[in-house]
């Protein structure tokens, strides 16, 4: 990942929606989302090599693939629901920003449903 590129590619498009919203504020949202997806797909194609050690580590300490699993998904909601929320703030719509973050908190809550069953199942095993 060149984060010299990113930063760069990242001003240039905060500059260029700057200019766009002073004529027309959608075309500057269109730039400011734009720009956020490739940054995004940057990002991604360069984590590849942690997802593989993290899993390898998860492996080597014995850890079930399901809570690796767990911790990528909530992973992955996090970052959308930040993209997106971020998005709606740029277009001067906190209101509904704050409801997607809330909607991606409960999602991840959701989805670390069955780590938290696991865990609990652990410390029930530990009482009793």
């Amino acid at each position: 990942m060149n984060i010299a590129a990113i930063v760069g590619a990242g001003a240039v498009a905060a500059a260029l929606a700057a200019v766009l919203k002073r004529s027309g504020a959608e075309y500057g949202l269109f730039v400011s989302i734009a720009a956020s997806l490739l940054i995004l797909y940057a990002v991604l194609t360069s984590i590849y090599p942690v997802t593989e050690l993290i899993g390898e580590l998860a492996e080597a300490a014995g850890a079930e693939s399901e809570y690796i699993g767990v911790l990528f998904k909530a992973m992955a909601v996090c970052f959308i629901t930040q993209i997106a929320a971020e998005s709606c703030r740029d277009s001067g719509e906190g209101a509904i920003a704050s409801k997607i973050e809330l909607a991606g908190k409960v999602a991840v809550l959701l989805i670390s449903v069955p780590m938290i069953r696991g865990i609990l199942g652990i410390v029930k095993e530990l009482i009793l």
